[in-house]
């Protein structure tokens, strides 16, 4: 296979030999070339497979793993753990992994793809804590105590494609600028299309309290309705931009 054709003369050695004054194409094997890309291959292959986690997850927060197998820290007291599934990539022609979302009275699990810029929940479900809220957006200025459950299928988290999801809360207590609310369960319709994702918060008279929306870009509009103002300890009703 590695084998290359190169010339030499005649065998000398066997004096009047027939082959004394011919000129031979001999096949011959170049060790030092299939040894050495050999070790150059093992070595890019050695990176590529123990390449750390940050490379995929960026270096905020505490990472351990690599990009196959790995789990980034999230406040307060929460983890993103990802294994990453080559087969399930090859076939959807995308970058494919389970993730797990768990810490305290917290387990979801999520079937991902990553297609064209945004995260895909083929399938995602499972119950958390109220204060995964302020893990994935620590600017709110308020927390809430209580419990929540999530069900989504091909939710595009940016948009890129259809999908739709549920989110139920429990009674909970909100406490922000020294005020203490106790908002009664609630209802989040998600949704995703070709030109972004939103999120529709409404209490159980079915009135919205938060409206808020991620364009392809990554810009989100965010509306807090005077019913949200009332339940949403340190929010006003507005309308934002975010980038």
């Amino acid at each position: 296979m590695f084998g290359v054709w190169r010339t030499r003369d005649g065998d000398q050695l066997h004096g009047a030999g027939a082959f004394q004054f011919e000129r031979l194409y001999v096949r011959v094997t170049p060790w030092k070339i299939v040894l050495g890309a050999t070790a150059v291959g093992a070595y890019l292959l050695g990176l590529l497979v123990y390449l750390p986690a940050e490379a995929a997850v960026g270096t905020k927060g505490d990472t351990v793993g690599t990009v196959w197998r790995g789990e980034t820290a999230l406040e307060p007291g929460f983890a993103l753990g990802w294994t990453t599934r080559p087969v399930r990539s090859v076939v959807a022609l995308a970058p494919a992994a389970d993730l797990r979302l768990h810490g305290p009275e917290t387990e979801i699990l999520a079937d991902a793809l990553w297609r064209s810029h945004a995260l895909v929940l083929r399938r995602a479900e499972g119950a958390g804590s109220l204060r995964l809220i302020n893990a994935m957006t620590s600017a709110l200025p308020f927390t809430c105590d209580g419990e929540m459950t999530l069900d989504a299928t091909d939710l595009a988290i940016g948009g890129g494609g259809t999908g739709e999801g549920r989110l139920r809360t429990s009674p909970a207590r909100c406490v922000g600028g020294g005020v203490t609310t106790t908002p009664a369960a609630l209802t989040g319709d998600l949704t995703s299309d070709a030109e972004g994702s939103g999120l529709s918060l409404r209490g159980p008279d079915n009135a919205e309290l938060v409206r808020a929306r991620m364009a392809r870009d990554r810009t989100v509009s965010l509306t807090v309705t005077p019913a949200g103002a009332a339940v949403l300890p340190g929010m006003a009703a507005s309308t934002v931009g975010i980038r």
